[in-house]
């Protein structure tokens, strides 16, 4: 018989043990785990990979889903610089059908794509994680200030011949045309909608080299004619059926939108500079359309360098909700003469519009001020004159236009524009064809929308529509697209992007073409120089406008007493606080200001040929003599 101390002695041997099992239990891993997160890294390092007790982990390298005939992992992954490894999917021919593409002719950027995954006991797999790692980037060039994405996804899904949506697959290089030439509907990449969507891991790093995102997502070409480009624009789709999260729950934009599907835009037509979408949209961001905001990237396709973007916001329900806080279930959206969600009471209400925008006799005053019930006229008179000062000929109106409304009214129970009233907006975007070409300095874009757009025509029949169109399309020229305001704007954005590139462009074009960019540039600036004389003599030409140009200069002594408003525009002031313009006789400008803190208004100095008068109002039209304005806001020190 056991004596009671041996038995204790056992009692404590078994709870030993068992507490043991349980710590034992406690450090082993409930899961896939990597030893190091995606991420930058300045030297090489081994990469660890730990699994379930009993779990084999199988790995893959070049961005293919792992499985049993995958790399079984036995050791620890050495990581280092990927750069030197051979191009693989950079050195395919089949994505499109240009001989101004070129191979590149040596080894491109890399990183290096671990995607892993465990199969346990019974045989079955685990779910597959993704991790980006980036060695030694610090001395590299053309990735300054950059955000960077890694996409990665099963090579298949991009390459297949008969599936792969980025290639121009079996139907393009086997049917050909009468002339023996392929057709290019029958491309891979040109093909649209969710069953031309494909899943994939993104990685996205700030400019601090910070992870903001890690997601499983969708993936779809975007675009239209540019599908048939290399490298393609790409939308991003957060939906739960890949990552459980129906956003991207990330600071993008640095506006605190958190959106549902993103563009990675190539640049469209403008495939060189990638430069006038998001230079017109930040320019014009106070007008009274939408905008989209920009912000640049590099990035990897499948561990592999595959150029520089632009990251922008996509126009939907979500976007209109968060920014211009209407109901998103509640937004009527058409696009390109499309509506973005079919319904036949949507359409009633947006042919109700045409047809009164069309149809409407607006010679009579009264009929004038109805439209602006239906439509916000001030967003659709920025939209238009916007579009046509810079030149948007080839493909505009009709296409690359959109316009959106709530589709029931609510009350403004605050203070601001009330975006549900039920009017109708303008959305600017994809303004890259023709738009700030030398080549279209020249081109009377006024006369090709009237042309084109029988309800433009229509309201141009309009005295008030004609009146605020050419103010506000003077103020585009004498401010918003000025040389003083845009030349920091380039300035600044070719500090930033020159290097980045410079890199995109020998990467698919080779060396000998980076001249490019610098013509380009040219381009915009050449445009820019010379397009307001040919703009405002094309007003004066259609309109049927009896005065002339006539300059007015406001000059403010102090920037800080104050703040004057001109028509739409606030005037940007020089180091001796000028500013010059030229309006058209015909209509008087509108002046208002507004005192700064420790300031007050004490009128305004008119000077007109010898005449020198003060008035006092805050708000003022004021006629326009042949010979000019002279105007100076006057300010008090506010003893108070």
């Amino acid at each position: 018989m056991m004596s009671r101390k041996r038995a204790l002695f056992c009692l404590l041997l078994i709870c030993g043990a068992l507490g043991l099992l349980l710590l034992y239990d406690r450090t082993l891993p409930t899961g896939l785990c990597f030893s190091r997160e995606s991420g930058f890294y300045e030297e090489p390092f081994e990469l660890e990979l730990t699994a379930p007790f009993g779990a084999e982990i199988y790995y893959t390298l070049d961005g293919s889903e792992p499985d049993e005939n995958a790399i079984l992992y036995t050791t620890p992954i050495f990581v280092d610089d990927a750069t030197s490894q051979p191009n693989v999917y950079s050195m395919r021919n089949d994505m499109a059908d240009d001989p101004q593409y070129k191979l590149p002719d040596y080894s491109v950027d890399k990183c290096t794509v671990v995607r892993a995954a465990y199969k346990d006991a019974d045989g079955n797999f685990s779910r597959i994680k993704t991790e980006s790692y980036f060695v030694g980037y610090d001395a590299k060039t053309g990735y300054q200030d950059l955000n960077v994405m890694s996409v990665v996804t099963a090579p298949e899904n991009l390459f297949d011949y008969d599936t792969g949506i980025y290639v121009l697959g079996r139907k393009y290089s086997t049917i050909v045309d009468g002339n023996g030439e392929p057709l290019w509907e029958n491309a891979n990449s040109h093909h649209h909608g969710f069953a031309w969507e494909r899943p994939v891991d993104i990685q996205i790093f700030n400019t601090e080299r910070e992870v903001c995102l890690k997601q499983s997502c969708g993936i779809r070409i975007q675009g239209g004619s540019s599908r048939a480009y290399l490298p393609k624009s790409l939308n991003f789709y957060a939906r739960e059926i890949y990552s459980l999260a129906a956003r991207f729950y990330a600071d993008l934009f640095g506006t605190g939108y958190m959106a549902d599907t993103v563009t990675l835009t190539a640049g469209g037509q403008d495939a060189i500079i990638k430069f006038r979408d998001m230079f017109v949209s930040m320019l014009t961001r106070d007008r009274a359309f939408c905008t989209m905001n920009y912000e640049p990237y590099a990035m990897f396709l499948d561990g592999e360098y595959w150029g520089v973007y632009w990251l922008t916001e996509r126009y939907d329900d979500a976007y209109l909700s968060y920014y211009y806080g209407v109901d998103a279930d509640n937004v009527i959206m058409m696009k390109n003469s499309k509506l973005v969600r079919e319904s036949e009471e949507d359409w009633s209400v947006y042919n109700v519009m045409l047809n009164y925008l069309q149809d409407t006799d607006f010679t009579k005053e009264e009929n004038y001020e109805s439209a602006g019930y239906i439509i916000d006229m001030q967003s659709y008179i920025d939209y238009y004159a916007t579009e046509i000062y810079i030149g948007s000929w080839a493909d505009w109106p009709g296409t690359n236009e959109a316009f959106w409304r709530t589709r029931t009214q609510t009350e403004n129970t605050g203070g601001g524009v009330n975006c549900s009233d039920g009017r109708w907006r303008w959305m600017l975007f994809d303004v890259n064809t023709s738009a700030l070409r030398e080549n279209s300095v020249e081109k009377d874009v006024l006369k090709c929308a009237m042309e084109r757009s029988p309800a433009f025509f229509n309201l141009c029949q309009s005295d008030a529509f004609k009146k605020q169109f050419t103010l506000t399309l003077m103020d585009l020229a004498n401010e918003t697209f000025s040389v003083k305001n845009t030349e920091p704007v380039i300035e600044d954005w070719l500090v930033l992007m020159r290097e980045p590139l410079e890199a995109h462009l020998t990467r698919f074009y080779g060396r000998e073409r980076l001249y490019r960019l610098d013509e380009e540039v040219a381009d915009v600036r050449a445009f820019i120089k010379r397009r307001k004389p040919y703009a405002a003599g094309y007003l004066k030409e259609d309109f049927g406008l009896e005065g002339v140009l006539a300059p007015v200069e406001i000059e403010m002594a102090d920037p800080c007493a104050g703040r004057v408003v001109l028509n739409t525009i606030t005037p940007t002031f020089d180091e001796r606080g000028k500013w010059q313009g030229e309006y058209f006789t015909d209509y008087p400008i509108t002046l208002s200001v507004t005192a700064g803190e420790g300031y007050r208004f004490a009128g305004w100095e008119i000077t007109t040929g010898e005449e020198k008068e003060i008035i006092t109002e805050t708000l003022l039209e004021l006629e326009i003599p042949e010979t000019g304005l002279y105007i100076k806001p006057l300010f008090e020190e506010d003893a108070a």
